[in-house]
């Protein structure tokens, strides 16, 4: 069977066979001559490319063009005066064939036209016509492939079954890759195997061997290795591809825990690892492992890889077996570093934090910790994040903050019901009696837990509703509070600073809580709040870090101006970090008073860290806005919000500010969008802007 028939029945399948064999007949039949049966046909082939290529030289395209011509005449032989002058030859046929050689199968078009319209009756040689047909075929087979139109590849190479040579080799892989992407893969593999039967070119082989073995594995697989060939010096010549084969076959099992290699298999890849420099081998053995339970032995390969630069797909699995095996505060660095490489690496990271918070009793965590995945969890809107933050304020007292994160992953997630209960139980804490009974509403049919947090009159009250199908608005509340690190661990922290805004109308503005802060638990450690109520006290008395501990506890029970006095002290007497949480302490007690500028001096009396400089200056911009919204002073309201939304998320009050403000300044479409917005998201307070702008509205229509 010739080598155009063998690629025929590759393309219409085995189930086509009957029918090609009647109506298929290769071209040797139909240019040669009869011949007596049991004598191959001497085939009439048409050799003026064989000649040229000769004659130019090109030693590459010469072998090409016989191989090509084996391939299709198998009874073929070269001419024995290939090489010898054709001084008869047309000069028009060496000027097509060198169009050929170059690609320019548009010139060659050109040229043909322009010699008949001169030549009445010339013809140019049927081969020269069949190559430039093969080759603008191939041409539009590539681009086909390359915009991934598998359906077309096929339809190309069915109709054009004459460039499916080894000549063609770039062809013949990409009408493999059609047959693979389009679900055929045994359709694929006789395309292989047909190269590695019939094409001589050693490097096309090998690669050959190389692309099959993506796609294939077992019998299959290694019927096609077993048409390998033996080299000059006697060794096969897909030798080399055992290593390759390995990190294939381990590397499937990776991705699917079904899968099992053999022992012997896995130890030489392990031996492969070791003595490598690369970080692949390592990597496929780190996921093979861990995806059998054995995180242990993973984590050093994972080690290993991440070491030799493996990149994201390695940081992933260090962290996971760091955390499988009970070290994730150890990989919390890692995962944090690589946060940002992959959506996996992002997961991973949101996972770990979010076990590691949400543990009771909480972990002893740097606040730096906490701090860090707050931005990560708002970006992402992660519930799981957020519910996360919200179990780890509540494990360690902070139920405002818990209700804040806990009510975040609510509207991220309304269907989740371990956010949800977070948030009843952080409502109940707080005496949050309409935020409990919207949530056992909602959940009243779904979660017993939830509803048994409700009152026995509200339990039976709801017992006779019907399901809620979306669930009620929650009441509103700011943007999640920094939460603050549990008085077991040491060193200074961001105290949560809540801010609560109510801006009406009338430009009434509520910031009662601005400023209110809780004392870094290393200061409150050594503080005796029991004496700060006292009417005085020689604050100049005390140490440094004393006095720092009586101005929180003073900032605790509302005395503002006293807490001054005592944060001077620590400024004059101390250094390093009790001067910081003393400038600090400073700050917030001047914006207990309302008074930025002096807050804003107090704040780089000493040098603060750069999380802490950043928090200080969104509350800063966030005391300015409102200052300058009480004061009418609406544009500069809305730069220094502006400003402070480059530091920090505006929060939902805030963008009330910036809504009224709009308002104020007669920019009603702005102001309606924010309002709107607002309302869309449950935030009830932004009717209120609706309905004024409605009725200005309709006061400029009447």
């Amino acid at each position: 069977m010739s080598s155009l028939r063998l690629i025929l029945l590759i393309l219409i399948g085995a189930a086509a066979v009957p029918a090609i064999g009647q109506q298929f007949t290769s071209p040797s039949s139909s240019e040669g001559t009869s011949a007596p049966t049991g004598t191959a046909p001497t085939p009439k082939v048409d050799e003026s490319a064989l000649r040229f290529f000769a004659a130019q030289g090109d030693s590459q395209r010469l072998e090409a063009e016989m191989a090509r011509l084996r391939a299709l005449y198998p009874n073929w032989q070269p001419p024995k005066d290939l090489f010898s002058p054709t001084p008869d030859q047309d000069p028009d046929m060496v000027r097509l064939w060198q169009l050929f050689a170059e690609g320019k199968f548009s010139d060659i078009r050109a040229a043909i036209a322009q010699r008949q319209a001169a030549e009445s009756g010339w013809q140019p040689p049927a081969d020269l016509l069949n190559r430039l047909d093969e080759g603008e075929a191939a041409r539009r087979l590539v681009n086909a492939a390359e915009a991934k139109q598998w359906a077309s590849v096929l339809r190309i190479a069915t109709d054009t079954p004459g460039m499916l040579v080894c000549a063609n080799m770039d062809v013949l892989w990409r009408v493999a890759e059609a047959f693979v992407r389009t679900d055929a893969t045994e359709r694929a593999k006789d395309v292989y195997a047909y190269i590695l039967s019939t094409c001589p070119d050693p490097k096309e082989r090998l690669a050959t061997a190389q692309k099959a073995m993506q796609v294939l594995d077992g019998p299959e697989l290694d019927s096609l290795l077993a048409l390998q060939r033996a080299k000059p010096d006697g060794t096969p010549e897909f030798a080399s591809l055992r290593d390759d084969l390995l990190r294939t076959l381990v590397g499937r099992a990776a991705q699917d825990a079904t899968l099992n290699v053999s022992a012997e298999d896995i130890d030489a890849l392990e031996q492969l690892a070791r003595n490598g420099s690369a970080a692949d081998d390592a990597l496929v053995l780190g996921w093979y492992v861990f995806r059998r339970g054995d995180a242990a032995q993973a984590l050093d390969w994972f080690k290993l890889a991440l070491d030799r630069k493996g990149g994201a797909s390695a940081a992933e699995g260090y962290v996971l077996a760091l955390e499988a095996t009970g070290r994730a505060l150890e990989a919390e660095p890692i995962a944090y570093q690589w946060r940002d490489a992959g959506a996996d690496n992002r997961m991973a990271y949101i996972d770990l934090m979010a076990g590691l918070l949400s543990a009771s009793p909480p972990p002893r965590l740097d606040q730096s910790i906490v701090a860090r995945f707050a931005p990560v969890v708002s970006q992402d809107k992660s519930a799981t994040g957020a519910q996360a933050l919200g179990w780890y304020a509540y494990n360690t007292g902070q139920i405002r903050t818990a209700a804040s994160w806990f009510r975040t992953a609510v509207q991220w997630a309304p269907e989740d019901e371990a956010s949800a209960f977070g948030l009843a139980l952080a409502s109940a804490r707080l005496k949050d009696n309409a935020t409990l009974d919207a949530v056992a509403a909602t959940w009243a049919r779904k979660s017993e837990r939830i509803l048994a947090l409700v009152s026995p009159a509200t339990r039976r009250q709801l017992a006779g509703r019907a399901p809620v199908s979306s669930p009620p608005p929650l009441p509103a509340a700011s943007a999640p509070t920094p939460i603050a690190r549990p008085k077991a661990m040491a060193t200074s922290v961001r105290p949560a600073a809540p801010v609560t805004l109510d801006p009406a109308p009338n430009g009434r503005v509520g910031s009662h809580d601005m400023g209110r802060a809780s004392a870094p638990s290393a200061a409150r450690g050594r503080a005796d709040c029991s004496g700060a109520g006292a009417a005085a006290f020689r604050a100049d008395r005390l140490s440094a870090d004393d006095a720092v501990a009586r101005g929180w506890c003073l900032l605790d029970l509302d005395r503002p101006r006293e807490a001054i006095n005592a944060f001077d002290v620590g400024i004059r007497n101390g250094a390093g970090r009790t001067a910081e949480d003393a400038a600090y302490g400073k700050s917030l007690a001047y914006l207990r008073l309302g008074l930025t500028n002096q807050a804003q001096v107090a704040a780089i009396e000493t040098a603060q860290p750069p999380a802490r400089a950043v928090e200080l200056s969104v509350d800063l911009l966030t005391q300015r806005a409102i200052a300058a919204y009480r004061d009418a002073r609406y544009v500069e309201a809305i730069l220094a919000l502006d400003e402070r939304n480059r530091l920090a998320p505006e929060q939902q009050d805030l963008m009330m500010i910036r809504a009224w403000c709009y308002f104020k300044l007669r920019d009603f479409a702005s102001a309606g969008r924010i309002f709107k917005a607002l309302r869309a998201a449950g935030y009830a307070e932004a009717g209120a802007g609706i309905n004024a702008i409605m009725a200005v509205t309709r006061q400029w229509r009447s």
